[in-house]
């Protein structure tokens, strides 16, 4: 159920947070308390695989409320990240999408990401 996955979720990113490879952002409307939106970015290694600097970041969630869309609110939230990442030394970031999420995807690429590495899913069930 959603409920359960929200807390399984949030329980991830208090773990981030407290083990200092998460960076969390909120935004809000000025002078207003209520968010409209927030990014989860982790810092990662790596790897070996790829020379992509000692640490990367990876934007593992961007989430802006239904109403505020469209509003800059996503973008802004992620300009916040970059600027944090670049503070912190790193040569690059990475943000997955779904495929059937085309308007987060045309975001992503207006900010300068690009298609890299394809993940593909199937069931084993069959």
């Amino acid at each position: 159920d959603a409920e359960a996955a929200w807390q399984r979720r949030r329980r991830e990113y208090v773990s981030w947070l407290e083990d200092g490879s998460g960076l969390l952002f909120v935004a809000r409307r000025e002078g207003g308390e209520e968010a409209i939106g927030y990014a989860m970015c982790r810092l990662l290694p790596s790897g070996s695989t790829f020379d992509l600097g000692p640490v990367r970041g990876e934007v593992d969630s961007l989430a802006v409320s239904p109403v505020e869309r469209g509003a800059g609110v996503g973008a802004a939230l992620l300009a916040a990240v970059r600027a944090e990442l670049v503070r912190r030394g790193c040569s690059y970031w990475s943000i997955s999408v779904a495929a059937a999420n085309t308007g987060a995807a045309q975001l992503y690429e207006r900010l300068g990401f690009r298609p890299w590495v394809q993940l593909m899913l199937a069931p084993l069930d069959g």
